[in-house]
């Protein structure tokens, strides 16, 4: 038996047994494939219906990191309803991908497939008002960044890179994709494996990923600079076009 299966039986020797388990899945990187030496064992275990707590830890056994989440279903399904509204798919994919290690009930059968359900929602349109405010983030984002350029600031490439993640981040809700950690966006544009081992989609723009690519690769300020403000005017013409002479929005008071 491999060593990372045997540091999960001993860990499950603390729950396997008990009357509020009623189920146990393993997920993460050893189960989808290419585990790193930083990689941990992620589990997730299933606590009856009429529980009132869940837990969330870290064991380490026999040299593997263990981060385990116990939760009763019920919290599972508001992890998925969460994690669509705020267009991420990390509770969702982890049960997809994920092997049954017992299910005493049915019930972790029945949360994989209702984790494919959520997967294969729609996330909504974006509404004309968020739609006007976001262009305007956009364009007050890139003077931001002038502005820093401009005085010659000692952290402009911070400013800058976090004015790319930010960009890509409001792209993606634009075109309706999920929500990407900053940490893994290059692999998602470049690397086919990741795209399979999390069911991602592809991203759509081959015209802003090849900008954003490069623009991660600048080193000079003043191009960096220009590929910024490249791949804002790109976005701003997906969007439908953005002028900040005249620019307003008029919506309803909150009540």
């Amino acid at each position: 038996m491999e060593e990372w299966k045997m540091a999960l039986e001993e860990f499950l020797k603390d729950w396997k047994n008990r009357n509020d388990v009623v189920g146990a899945l393993v997920c993460g990187s050893y189960i989808t494939g290419d585990p790193s030496k930083r990689s941990d064992i992620d589990v997730h275990i299933i606590l009856s219906e009429d529980v009132d707590w869940r837990e969330r830890g870290n064991r380490i056994m026999n040299g593997f990191l263990i981060e385990y989440f116990a939760n009763p279903p019920k919290q599972i399904r508001k992890y998925f309803q969460q994690d669509f509204q705020n267009q991420r798919t990390m509770s969702m994919v982890q049960f997809i991908t994920g092997k049954i290690l017992f299910d005493n009930t049915g019930t972790l059968n029945e949360l994989k497939i209702e984790a494919e359900h959520w997967l294969n929602n729609d996330y909504d349109e974006l509404n004309k008002t968020v739609l006007e405010i976001k262009k305007y983030s956009l364009w007050d984002s890139l003077d931001n960044l002038k502005d820093c350029f401009e005085q010659q600031r000692e952290d402009f490439p911070f400013v800058y890179f976090n004015s790319l993640a930010n960009l890509f981040s409001e792209y993606c809700q634009f075109l309706r994709l999920e929500s990407i950690p900053y940490y893994q966006v290059h692999s998602y544009l470049i690397d086919p494996t990741y795209i399979k081992k999390y069911l991602k989609n592809v991203f759509p723009d081959s015209i802003f990923k090849e900008l954003f690519l490069k623009a991660l690769l600048e080193v000079n300020k003043q191009k960096m600079m220009e590929a910024y403000e490249q791949l804002v005017n790109h976005v701003f013409n997906q969007m439908g076009g953005f002028k900040i002479d005249g620019w307003k929005i008029k919506s309803p008071v909150e009540k």
